[in-house]
């Protein structure tokens, strides 16, 4: 049986009754004149959450990791060289992908160390060192370790040096600015069940008119995340069917409803308010004792990330939290498992109200371990 738990973890979060309700109406047909023109602004909301407004949109069904591989396979698949940028778990992911469908010497990477940032002053010095650079691929927020890359720095320096920057904002776009168009990105993916508040298995992906040309000139294999294929159902179909498969109606219905709602409060007040919800997070962590792994200054709005100590692991944390308290956290990957824990706040999870339950369950945890701790000493010093 799958009990009712309250999602603290970075991704699935909670959905807003609205978005919910979108869910549970009847099935609409995927294709002719109710079905296209709803579609199609759709896709025109989510270019204005992006700031993509010059931008092609597809909406892939899946997760975010099927349109990283897209992404990556619609542009370096003839044999271009890339460079991963590369600070966690999702960076090496970005590593695989890439490895799979080039030769491995084809891959330069850049590396800073798990609970540190990417500095634009190494991607400097990679093209420097090799000027056949293509395509450059960036994790936004890495999702592991809670660290906000700064993209918009990098962007310059690969747009400078004529590459094609590929950003997986999958934790990061709702929760944190993010302008596609202004910035110059080269292609942006992102998923349904973080920021954006709604479930699993819609990953939209921007596309620039640069970065357009590029993937018409490479041959990439495959049908289905071949983007050439979506294109061609587009400008064929497009009056009545305008993508090569059938949608997930409901979830298309879903995500319409969440832009709407993003939109209705504002880019700016959302990123203000992720904004605001991480700092009571990480106060609330350091007045019990708990230090972040990564700093204020390179943390992402979206998710903390909190080490453990010799009072309680990772694993008697997430374990109380989720019996006691009926609260899903997360912990850490690769060689962060049993290091770290990890905490969501994104889109409707973004709030005091969501967060608070999940500290004083903390408080009592530790209490529980025979820690002094006093009753609301996480919210020391906040102002709530």
């Amino acid at each position: 049986m799958l009990h009712r738990y309250r999602l603290m973890i970075p991704g699935p979060v909670e959905a807003e009754p609205e978005v919910l309700e979108e869910m549970g109406k009847p099935i609409k047909v995927h294709y002719g004149p109710e079905w296209t023109p709803y579609f199609y602004e759709t896709i025109e909301l989510m270019k204005q959450v992006m700031f993509a407004e010059k931008s092609r949109l597809f909406l892939i069904p899946g997760p975010g990791t099927a349109a990283l591989d897209a992404a990556i396979g619609n542009t370096i698949a003839d044999g271009k060289k890339i460079l991963v940028l590369t600070n966690g778990y999702f960076g090496n992911r970005f590593v695989q992908i890439s490895k799979s469908y080039v030769k491995p010497e084809l891959v330069r990477i850049v590396e800073a160390p798990m609970g540190g940032v990417i500095d634009p002053a190494d991607v400097e010095r990679a093209f420097k060192k090799d000027k056949d650079i293509k395509v450059v691929a960036l994790v936004h927020c890495e999702t592991s370790t809670g660290v906000l890359n700064p993209v918009q720095e990098i962007a310059e320096i690969c747009n400078r040096h004529g590459a094609l920057l590929v950003v997986d904002a999958i934790t990061s776009l709702g929760g944190v600015e993010f302008r596609f168009d202004e910035w110059d990105i080269g292609i942006c993916i992102t998923s349904s069940q973080k920021n954006l508040g709604l479930f699993p298995g819609i990953a939209p992906i921007a596309i620039s008119e640069r970065a357009w040309k590029m993937i018409e000139k490479t041959d990439c294999p495959g049908w289905y995340l071949n983007f050439k294929t979506w294109q061609k159902y587009l400008d064929k179909w497009g009056h009545w069917h305008p993508h090569p498969v059938t949608m997930p109606t409901n979830l298309i219905q879903a995500l319409r409803r969440s832009c709407e709602s993003i939109l209705e409060e504002g880019l700016a007040a959302r990123w203000e308010r992720h904004s605001k919800v991480a700092k009571i997070v990480r106060k609330g962590f350091e007045n019990l004792g708990f230090g972040l792994l990564a700093p204020q200054e390179i943390a992402s709005p979206t998710i903390t990330a909190a080490k453990t100590d010799v009072r309680l692991s990772s694993k008697e944390i997430i374990a109380y939290l989720k019996e006691h308290h009926q609260i899903l956290i997360a912990g850490g990957l690769d060689e962060l498992e049993g290091k770290i824990f990890r905490v969501g706040h994104m889109g409707p999870t973004a709030t005091p109200q969501m967060v608070l339950p999940m500290l004083y369950a903390l408080e009592d945890a530790l209490r529980a371990a025979n820690v002094p701790v006093k009753p609301e000493q996480s919210l020391m010093g906040l102002e709530v």
